[in-house]
C-alpha cells in the first residue's frame, strides 16, 4: 500500500486474581435528567500529575487509521488517535469511562424522554477559524444516521427521528422512543463543518490541529493555541505506526518514542519491568478477541453448528499461548469492566470436543471445511493456528485467509463476504451491536433487539444492567460469535512521562495531559 500524506503548513490483571467488577452509577449511561459533567480535561485514572512541558510526545502504536473518511466504521485507529484530541463531539467518553459534556455545554431532556435539547459551548471555532454553529452539529449527526452511514453506532443513533436548530447555539433531537443511552452514543459522532464528509486539518475543534498523516509511518498533531477549553500541556504529539511489536519496543528502548500505547504480548515485558528507566502500567481493558461467524451463511445459520465450533476450541490454551498468565477468557461480549459482565458465561460452551462432535452430528454436518479470514499479525497467527488445531480434533478443516486491514474492512465489514473471521474489538458496550441484524456478523434475533430497545428506555441504571445482562446471556447461549478472551491493557513509557491514562474504557486515547521531562 502506497503512502498517503494529509498535511497542513501489571501484574494486577493476572487471571487467577480477577473477579467481576461493578461499574459505579457514575459510569452508567445518562438517564432522563439534564446533562452536566466533568470537563474535557478529566484526569481520572491518569499516570502522575502533569505540569506543562516543552517536549513533544512520541507514541508508538500498531493501530493506524485506515481512512479519514467519516462514518465508515470497522477500525478504531482514527478514533483512538484523533477523537477528543483533534475532533470533538457534543459528548465524549472520559478516560475513566464517564460520559462528559464537550461541545455541548449542557443539555435538557423532556419529561417524556423523547426530546433532547443541547446547548453548545459559546465561542468555539474550527481550526480554520470558522465559528461552530448548531448547523454543523445537525449536519454531523444527520450524516452519522443516514442510510449510507457505515458507522458502527448508526443503528443505535437512528432512534433520532428529527433534528432542529432553533438558533446557532441550540440543537434539538427528537426521538422515536426513549433512549437513556443517547449521550453515550453521541460520543461517537465528532462534529465537523456543515457539508464535510472527511476529517481534515480545518474542521476539528479540539486541543490539537492535524499537521500530517503519512500512511504507514506517522500521524502528527500540534497544540491548538486558540483552543476554546483548557490547552494541551505539551506542544504536540506524533503517533508513530509500527507493523512489528519488537521494532516498537526497540524504539522505546533507544528513546525514539516515549510511550507504547498497547503491549500486544507478554514476551518482552521482562526487559522493562525491572528497569528503572521505564514504567509499566496495567489498567482496565475493553479489548476482546472474537472469532465470529457469518450467521446468514450455511451452516453457520444453525446455532448447533456455532455451538459445536465454540465448544471445540480451548480458550484457556489460546489465552495461555498469547498472554501467559495475563487476561481472562470470555463467554459473551462484555468485558470485565462493564456491569453486565458475567464470569459464569464461560461455562455455557466450555471446552468439550465430544459434545462438539455430537452437536455437529445432530445438525447433520459432516466433513466441514471453513475459511477463517483475519488481519495478519503475530497474535492473530497464534490464535488462528490454535483454532485450526482444535477443530481438526473434531474433523473440521480450517483454511486460514490472512488479509490486510483494507481488505478486511471491504470484504468482511462492508460486503459481509466471508464464512468466519477473527477480530479484536476495542469498543465499549459493543454487546449492543448483536441487536443490529445488518452488522457484519448478521445475527438476527428479535428478542435481543427487543431487549436492546428496552435497555434504551430503562428508567434506572439497575434496570438497564439487568436487561443488557439478559441480552448478553442469550447470545452466550446462541453463539453468534465465539468470544475468546479479554486482553490486558498494558502500556510502557519512559520514566518521567506522566499524565496518560493506564485505562482503556473507550476508543480515544486523550493526549492533552501527557508531559515528558525535558
Amino acid at each position: 500500500m502506497g503512502s498517503r500524506r494529509i498535511s497542513v503548513g501489571w501484574k494486577g490483571f493476572h487471571r487467577l486474581g480477577l473477579g467481576a467488577l461493578a461499574m459505579s452509577a457514575a459510569l452508567m449511561l445518562s438517564a432522563c435528567g439534564g446533562g452536566s459533567s466533568p470537563s474535557q480535561s478529566d484526569q481520572s485514572g491518569q499516570s502522575g500529575t502533569a505540569e506543562a512541558s516543552s517536549a513533544e510526545i512520541l507514541i508508538g502504536t500498531t493501530n493506524e487509521p485506515t481512512s479519514f473518511e467519516r462514518n465508515v466504521g470497522g477500525s478504531s485507529g482514527i478514533s483512538e488517535t484523533t477523537t477528543r484530541n483533534v475532533y470533538e463531539g457534543l459528548t465524549s467518553i472520559s478516560d475513566s469511562g464517564e460520559v462528559i459534556n464537550t461541545l455541548a455545554q449542557s443539555y435538557d431532556v423532556s419529561d417524556d424522554g423523547l426530546t433532547y435539547t443541547f446547548h453548545l459551548v459559546p465561542g468555539v471555532n474550527f481550526h480554520d477559524g470558522t465559528p461552530l454553529t448548531s448547523a454543523d452539529a445537525a449536519w454531523s449527526i444527520s450524516e452519522a444516521i443516514s442510510p449510507e452511514s457505515k458507522s458502527a453506532r448508526a443503528s443505535d443513533l437512528r432512534v433520532i427521528k428529527n433534528i432542529e436548530t432553533p438558533d446557532d447555539q441550540t440543537v434539538v433531537l427528537e426521538l422515536d422512543h426513549r433512549s437513556a443511552s443517547l449521550p453515550f452514543f453521541l460520543a461517537s459522532v465528532t462534529i465537523v463543518k456543515d457539508g464535510d464528509k472527511e476529517n481534515t486539518s480545518d474542521n476539528g475543534t479540539g486541543p490539537y490541529r492535524l499537521v500530517e498523516w503519512v500512511q504507514g509511518d506517522h500521524l502528527t498533531l500540534e497544540r491548538n493555541d486558540d483552543y476554546w477549553g483548557e490547552p494541551a500541556k505539551n506542544p504536540g504529539v506524533t503517533f508513530q505506526f509500527f507493523q512489528d511489536e519488537t521494532a516498537m519496543n526497540n524504539a522505546l528502548k533507544t528513546g525514539a518514542i516515549d510511550l507504547v500505547l498497547q503491549q500486544e504480548s507478554p514476551d518482552q515485558l521482562a526487559s522493562f519491568t525491572d528497569n528503572p528507566a521505564f514504567q509499566v502500567t496495567e489498567g482496565n481493558s475493553i479489548k476482546k478477541w472474537v472469532w465470529t461467524f457469518n450467521n446468514k451463511v450455511a451452516p453457520f445459520d444453525d446455532e448447533r453448528v456455532r455451538q459445536a465450533l465454540y465448544k471445540a476450541i480451548d480458550r484457556d490454551a489460546i489465552l495461555e499461548a498469547v498472554w501467559g498468565d495475563y487476561g481472562v477468557t470470555l463467554g459473551s461480549m462484555p468485558p470485565v469492566s462493564e456491569p453486565w459482565y458475567d464470569a459464569s458465561f464461560t461455562e455455557i460452551h466450555a471446552y468439550n470436543p465430544e459434545e462438539a462432535k455430537q452437536l455437529l452430528a445432530d445438525a447433520g454436518v459432516k466433513d466441514l471445511n471453513l475459511d477463517l479470514t483475519y488481519v495478519a499479525g503475530s497474535s492473530q497467527e497464534i490464535i488462528v493456528q490454535q483454532i485450526k488445531s482444535n477443530l481438526a480434533d473434531i474433523g473440521v478443516t480450517v483454511t486460514p485467509r490472512p488479509v490486510d486491514d483494507s481488505v478486511w474492512y471491504q470484504q468482511v465489514y462492508t460486503d459481509k463476504d466471508y464464512q468466519t473471521t477473527l477480530m479484536d474489538h476495542n469498543n465499549p458496550r459493543d454487546v449492543l451491536w448483536y441487536a443490529n441484524s445488518d452488522f457484519y456478523w448478521q445475527y438476527d434475533n428479535p428478542k435481543v433487539q427487543e431487549l436492546k430497545e428496552a435497555s434504551d428506555e430503562a428508567s434506572t441504571p439497575e434496570e438497564q444492567v439487568e436487561l443488557i445482562h439478559e441480552l448478553s446471556e442469550i447470545i452466550a447461549h446462541e453463539a453468534p460469535s465465539a468470544w475468546l478472551f479479554q486482553a490486558p491493557q498494558i502500556r510502557i513509557a519512559r520514566a518521567g512521562v506522566t499524565g496518560f491514562s493506564a485505562d482503556k474504557n473507550a476508543e480515544p486515547f486523550y493526549v492533552a495531559n501527557i508531559v515528558a521531562e525535558d
